[in-house]
């Protein structure tokens, strides 16, 4: 059986923990040439760098345009063209609205919608007529939640964000979507629910699948996007988070 990104050069941020670590992992699997880039360097050299596949560890803060730009050039210096790109880096504090302050206001937005936005900005010269971009929203950008104003708002600008993607760069034919997870065994998670097991089983009772979604669920559905098996696909979000918002 043909392995679905079989010498194809791809980038993964946010590659060292969570979701964009199973991300990063199962298109290794799948035959992809990644460079990955994460803040926590340290981890992501543990994981990864003795894997020959692994073209380049970038340390990045993805907040900042000149880090982001280390990535672009460690692509150009491979002379090939990307397959995908997927900007994982996500996150923020959250607090209730009247103690948000412009610090975790700007901190939130740069996490999630700067550090998107602006990989893929310095990463285009790379693409090709069959990339591909995905993105990871949340179902927090159409459901919303308390004490989360602002990650919400970040979240709905992601999903946004694909679909304006999908109408400027389908001309080149530059596929790009979303990925909308819900309750995921991360390290947000877990400090979510703060080890409380009736929190947990909660959310549990509302998941018609049954179980807390694992990191590798949403790789799988990253791997589809990615892959010529979506051609079809673009400008999509797939919410990807067990029926939650079904119930």
């Amino acid at each position: 059986m043909s392995k679905r990104l079989e010498h194809e050069l791809c980038v993964v941020t946010g590659a060292a923990n969570g979701i964009g670590r199973a991300i990063a992992e199962r298109f290794l699997l799948e035959g992809a040439d990644l460079i990955v880039a994460d803040f926590d360097v340290d981890t992501a050299k543990k994981v990864y760098e003795n894997n020959s596949q692994v073209v380049d560890i970038i340390k990045i803060d993805a907040t900042k345009i000149e880090d982001l730009e280390k990535i672009a050039a460690s692509v150009e210096k491979t002379g090939r063209k990307l397959k995908a790109v997927l900007p994982i880096v996500g996150n923020g504090p959250q607090n209730p609205i009247e103690a948000i302050t412009p610090e975790e206001y700007h901190l939130t937005m740069n996490l999630n919608v700067f550090s998107s936005f602006f990989t893929v900005q310095k990463l285009l010269p790379y693409m090709s007529n069959n990339s591909a971009i995905v993105l990871i929203s949340s179902i927090a950008g159409f459901q919303g939640g308390k004490d989360a104003i602002i990650y919400n708002a970040a979240k709905a600008a992601i999903r946004s964000m694909a679909r304006s993607f999908t109408g400027e760069l389908a001309e080149r034919g530059i596929r790009a979507n979303a990925i909308s997870p819900g309750p995921t065994e991360t390290k947000a998670f877990t400090e979510f629910v703060k080890g409380d097991e009736e929190i947990r089983n909660s959310i549990v009772s509302q998941l018609p699948v049954g179980h807390i979604g694992q990191p590798s669920e949403i790789a799988s559905v990253a791997l589809f996007l990615a892959s010529d098996e979506s051609s079809y696909v673009t400008g999509a979000e797939i919410i990807t988070d067990g029926g939650f918002t079904n119930r």
